[in-house]
């Protein structure tokens, strides 16, 4: 039985080049850390995974292709994969979001508006548009992988590497496997393939959590959320206002009464945004307190990196990096 700590890898330098200076975001699965790309003089998230899945030689034949992958997409609304590798660990290296995860937003803020749902769930539907066309399911939208630029833009983060943990043979701690039920179709609890449309059914999921506060038919387990979500779509509520149509098509239990595709999504997305006033500036839930403004200045005691408590947590809210499903 694995311990559910992980060890502090800051100070250590990845492949080379990779210099881990903070973490800033810790679970079962692995760490996220701030980390200086040395080579490039550039500063990067890398994403260090759990020990243990180096030992698994299934799941490392899988990473190596998903994290090619995942590397060769290039789209605004996905996070940028700079590198990936081995060096004691599987890692990712990815760009520095400062604006935040989605997760750690909605922990601050309960709520938000339906047009700033109907913004962000469109940004995320054009990346699953472009990654769909090339053959890509994410099988793992939820708040913790998606992330926001500075300037309030949403990534989506983590494609590929669900679909590599879901071949690793490691289990957490507590005995469950890597994957985040609370925003899964129905269908992937039986053994089918996935497609386009399992992604927009958890897409439609996350808006819904957005405008309500809470996610539809999320019960106390696995068996049983999906014993719920295999005959309950989402129902249209007064919060959902005019996405209350879309969240119920997406929401569907049986994946041919969905939209067929994410760019049939968008553009019940982009027509509902017509007809709604411009939203509000996110109130994004950033990490610039743990960037060092003059990295060449070394600190005296009293000038340790600050720790920004949004991100104490585990790697569901993870800011800066992608999230292992918890």
């Amino acid at each position: 039985m694995y311990s559910s700590g992980v060890t502090d890898l800051t100070g250590k330098v990845l492949a080379g080049r990779y210099r881990l200076t903070a973490p800033i975001g810790t679970g079962a699965s692995g760490r996220v850390y701030m980390a200086d790309d040395v080579r490039l003089k550039r500063r990067v998230a890398v994403k260090v995974l759990h020990a243990a899945l180096a030992e698994d030689q299934g799941f490392l034949r899988r990473f190596r292709a998903e994290a090619q992958v995942a590397a060769s997409l290039n789209h605004p609304n996905i996070m940028t994969v700079h590198d990936w590798g081995e060096d004691g660990v599987p890692f990712m290296v990815l760009e520095l979001l400062l604006g935040g995860s989605l997760r750690a937003l909605l922990d601050q803020q309960e709520k938000l508006s339906v047009s700033q749902s109907a913004t962000i769930g469109r940004g995320v539907s054009r990346a699953l548009r472009y990654a769909h066309a090339r053959g890509l399911v994410h099988r793992d939208i939820k708040p913790a992988n998606l992330l926001f630029d500075e300037d309030g833009e949403v990534r989506v983060a983590d494609f590929g590497l669900a679909r590599a943990l879901a071949e690793a043979s490691w289990t957490e701690p507590t005995g469950t496997v890597l994957g985040t039920v609370r925003y899964a179709a129905p269908e992937q609890a039986m053994g089918v393939p996935l497609d386009a449309r399992a992604d927009l059914y958890s897409l439609a999921l996350v808006m819904a959590e957005m405008v309500t506060g809470r996610v539809p038919h999320a019960a106390e387990t696995l068996l049983g959320t999906l014993a719920i979500r295999s005959d309950k779509g989402i129902h249209a509520v007064p919060a959902m206002g005019i996405l209350g149509p879309v969240l119920e098509r997406a929401g569907h239990p049986r994946p041919q009464d969905r939209y067929p595709a994410a760019a049939a999504m968008e553009r019940e997305l982009n027509a509902v945004l017509t007809e709604m006033e411009a939203p509000e500036t996110l109130p994004l839930v950033g990490i610039r307190e743990l960037v060092d403004p003059d990295p060449t200045h070394i600190p005296g005691k009293s000038g340790e990196l600050k720790r920004y408590k949004a991100f104490e947590v585990d790697l569901d809210v993870v800011a800066a990096g992608v999230a292992l499903a918890v």
